[in-house]
């Protein structure tokens, strides 16, 4: 059993924060950032639709039958984000999955939620000069879903779980956000192991993940760190 620095951290108080439950959002990102405007504490904006949702690079979003968005803003002074924030924040996301739901997922470096069915979620963080906005999108249940896609669950578990995760989520990043856990995201790291591609043109295995979050490569030319800012695409073999 995976244990890391969010299991006695989830039994702490955390920074206070207000829940705002939507229906249908155009993007959480946008709308927290808005909505953290108007309040004093940091703001979690939960939605069962987006119209305009984004991944990261701006790549497409999918939207599962049954899925949740949820997006956390707060000012800068309420935690101290680095490079490794997006990867905490990963881990967040699982601990939280397996808290509410018993269920086992896996991270692939850097931003996806993943099953041995599919991707089930994803992972985007934004930061500006005096702001960062935490996103995570959830495919709860997704009967028929593209290839490479999966839902969390193997039936509709209703609207209340995707809630559930999310506010569990929301408090583990801000009990939790500045422990980088450098061990438990080796662990449930999906990527280490596989062949990995890169732009541009890099190829090689995984083999580690490094203090500052770094994905290290080993190829032809020898071992090579991979950082977030610099990655398009990674396959697993």
């Amino acid at each position: 059993m995976l244990v890391s620095n969010f299991d006695s951290l989830d039994r702490a108080m955390a920074t206070p924060y207000v829940t705002i439950v939507h229906d249908e959002v155009s993007s959480t990102q946008d709308v927290a950032i808005s909505a953290l405007a108007e309040h004093t504490s940091a703001v979690v904006i939960v939605a069962n639709r987006q119209t305009a949702g984004r991944g990261r690079f701006g790549n497409e979003w999918w939207q599962a039958p049954r899925g949740i968005a949820a997006s956390l803003a707060f000012s800068n002074e309420t935690l101290e984000v680095d490079a490794t924030f997006g990867l905490t924040v990963g881990l967040a996301v699982r601990a939280a999955i397996k808290s509410v739901t018993n269920l086992d997922v896996r991270l692939k470096w850097p931003n996806d939620v993943t099953t041995e069915a599919g991707k089930v979620g994803g992972i985007l963080v934004q930061r500006a000069a005096q702001v960062t906005v935490a996103g995570c999108g959830l495919n709860l249940w997704w009967p028929e879903p593209p290839p490479g896609a999966a839902g969390l669950c193997e039936h509709d578990p209703g609207p209340d779980l995707g809630l559930r995760i999310s506010e569990h989520w929301a408090r583990l990043v801000l009990t939790g956000g500045q422990s980088w856990d450098r061990e438990a995201y080796r662990m449930a790291c999906a990527t280490l192991g596989n062949e990995v591609t890169w732009e541009p043109r890099g190829r090689g295995r995984a083999v580690d993940i490094d203090e500052a979050g770094g994905l290290v490569v080993e190829s032809a030319r020898g071992l090579t760190t991979v950082r977030s800012g610099e990655v398009h695409t990674i396959r697993s073999a």
